[in-house]
């Protein structure tokens, strides 16, 4: 599906808009990739908006001769997919966990879920998509220790060891919740997301996130400056929904 909404806004007459979606990249950073855009494609506007975590591109068409453009516009939505890689989850306006979903569907593959301090949230918004029950087979939030332990068979070893908050903990609570459902993938989420609770080596931001697949369990760490306690939750999910995007584009 390609997004060309078509908008009247009073004298400015019709305009063609194609929305780029884009996640890991800061607004600016994400304006210094497209620097070129305005000498390469004059007949078309450029815009950025902001919804926290991900950052849309706008691409506007306008003029008495917009239909004669869509070619040259695919070309330029083309152009700015390539100059931001791999940030780009969309281009045609979907939502992270509607590409999430749309690419469990087409490989004919299921998930499962573990969450700490997401709190649910992973699951909600998968949920939220019609059609998940095709994919989205299990749910766990195991906030304490105790939980993680029994519900996702995490080793006790492994919490006294390194914490809750650490990439064995997270690549151990993936594997359980995959192993409960017979699911194709896991995915699971333990962080801080504040506005306490941080330390040294693990300030507010801190994430870590496991992903089971058929061939493996990794963990993975990640740090954001963020010491809203939603806004961290926030980008936590999708950022373990990205790493799962990427995990089944294979990139």
């Amino acid at each position: 599906m390609v997004e060309n909404l078509t908008i009247k806004e009073g004298n400015a007459g019709i305009r063609r808009v194609r929305t780029i979606s884009v996640i890991g990249l800061t607004e600016s950073a994400t304006g210094e990739h497209l620097t070129k855009f305005k000498q390469l494609f004059p007949q078309f506007k450029l815009g950025f908006r902001t919804e926290f975590p991900e950052i849309q591109v706008k691409l506007y068409a306008g003029g008495p001769d917009i239909d004669k453009r869509k070619d040259s516009l695919e070309t330029a939505v083309q152009w700015v997919c390539r100059r931001l890689g791999n940030h780009v989850f969309s281009d045609t306006g979907q939502s992270m966990e509607q590409v999430v979903g749309m690419l469990l569907h087409q490989k004919n593959a299921t998930l499962a879920v573990a969450e700490s301090c997401t709190g649910g949230l992973i699951a909600n918004l998968l949920t939220d998509v019609a059609g998940s029950s095709d994919y989205f087979l299990f749910s766990a939030v195991t906030y304490a220790n105790q939980a993680k332990m029994k519900i996702l068979d995490v080793k006790a070893e492994t919490l006294e060891t390194h914490g809750a908050v650490a990439e064995q903990t997270a690549s151990e609570m993936a594997r359980g919740a995959k192993n409960i459902v017979d699911a194709t993938y896991g995915l699971a989420t333990s962080g801080i997301a504040g506005p306490g609770g941080g330390t040294d080596d693990k300030p507010v931001g801190t994430v870590c996130i496991g992903l089971a697949t058929p061939l493996s369990v990794t963990g993975h760490r990640f740090n954001f400056t963020h010491h809203n306690r939603r806004m961290n939750n926030h980008i936590f999910a999708l950022t373990a929904l990205d790493l799962l995007r990427k995990e089944l584009l294979g990139v």
